[in-house]
């Protein structure tokens, strides 16, 4: 485990550290990013907070309640074919490659056994494979700027009836259905870039701004809208250390059933104190639709 750095603050909770949480600039109502440009320095305002250690909290944090968890998740297809996965990974794709569609398919019992949902099937081509700067290795996504949450309800509807006209599947009527998100390193620890997670209970509707995600012109993803954050007093954030490929964060992207705009923890990429000493980050992640009677 990555030491705490020495100039913590003293009232930091027990096992967390202190470290720079990049939000949206206050002065900001919406932002525009595009895949091609990692310009944010105008729009960005760091804030040192204290990010906690999940496997050490008490209670250990879960889906039902901060809306995120960690679970024992090993990968015969990241062991076995990760140069592949890189690979198929680095530039924009608009099929599905075998080998994500493998990847994907080794996930679906745990989203199954963790949501309690009727049906999961996984978003169709949605793997992305991310590094950090620092890192000799490059996709065409570095690793996230700054607080968000992926898409807006207007979008995941559309990414959900997308999926199913492309893969042919037909489902049977709902009441409820939630977007489980993935992430997964595939690089030693620790990270140098860990992906901090704010517990949704925290959040409000008034913290979030419409983000416009441009993605490769003709893509499916050509325009992504999504939700950027700005600080707010009542955040608390998590880590998990020392994560290991056989590991997966697993948090709610989307649920149909929640009232109100923070249906869904906060997530961001963030330097570690000690990040110099730390291995630069490679990561994998993909989504999955649950479907509740």
């Amino acid at each position: 485990m990555i030491p705490r750095s020495s100039d913590r603050l003293r009232d930091l909770p027990v096992n967390a550290i202190q470290a720079g949480i990049p939000y949206l600039d206050t002065s900001l109502d919406r932002i525009e990013v595009s895949f091609e440009s990692r310009s944010f320095d105008h729009a960005i305002q760091q804030k040192r907070l204290a990010v906690r250690d999940g496997r050490t909290a008490q209670p250990t944090p879960s889906l039902q309640r901060e809306g995120f968890q960690i679970a024992v998740a090993p990968s015969a297809v990241v062991r076995d074919r990760r140069a592949e996965l890189i690979q198929e990974n680095s530039r924009p794709r608009e099929d599905l490659a075998p080998v994500n569609a493998a990847y994907m398919d080794e996930l679906v019992p745990l989203i199954e056994r963790l949501s309690a949902a009727r049906e999961v099937f996984a978003q169709y081509d949605t793997i992305t494979v991310r590094f950090s700067e620092r890192a000799r290795e490059r996709s065409w996504m570095s690793t996230a700027a700054f607080a968000h949450i992926d898409f807006q309800r207007a979008d995941v509807e559309r990414i959900f009836r997308q999926t199913l006209e492309l893969t042919g599947r037909s489902v049977r009527p709902f009441s409820r259905f939630v977007v489980f998100q993935t992430w997964r390193v595939i690089t030693a620890p620790p990270q140098d870039r860990p992906l901090a997670l704010c517990d949704a209970r925290t959040i409000t509707s008034e913290e979030l701004v419409d983000m416009d995600f441009h993605g490769p012109k003709g893509s499916r993803n050509e325009l992504v809208r999504s939700l950027a954050s700005r600080h707010g007093a009542r955040h608390e954030w998590y880590f998990f250390p020392d994560m290991t490929p056989d590991e997966l964060l697993v948090f709610k992207g989307f649920d149909s059933a929640a009232a109100g705009g923070a249906w869904t923890p906060l997530h961001t990429a963030f330097d570690h104190p000690d990040a110099e000493r730390a291995e630069p980050r490679g990561s994998i992640e993909c989504r999955f639709f649950a479907l509740y009677d």
